[in-house]
């Protein structure tokens, strides 16, 4: 096994590989504009919430731990995307 240093860093490009994957496929059906938004967003909570319950169940993990920690990234992860947007002087209004 590697360093912690170095599997640290495997464990951040996994992530940033499986991030990347997903919002090319979100941005799909964004494009695609069958699904409204909203609709996405919930199914992206759902897979996100059926994920994590099933990698904590097999894990021997708290199920109702990882989902709150869940719930805590989920948030940061919005309000740094939304200060991000902000900074761009993107509108934050509209249907989207």
């Amino acid at each position: 096994m590697g360093s912690k240093k170095a599997d640290g860093l495997d464990l951040e490009r996994q992530v940033w590989a499986a991030t990347e994957t997903i919002r090319e496929a979100v941005l799909q059906l964004l494009q695609a504009g069958d699904i409204h938004p909203h609709v996405i967003v919930l199914a992206l909570a759902r897979v996100t919430g059926e994920t994590g319950t099933a990698a904590a169940m097999v894990s021997g993990e708290n199920v109702e731990k990882l989902l709150g920690e869940l719930a805590k990234v989920m948030h940061r992860a919005g309000r740094d995307h939304q200060e991000m947007l902000q900074g761009e002087g993107l509108p934050l209004t509209g249907n989207a």
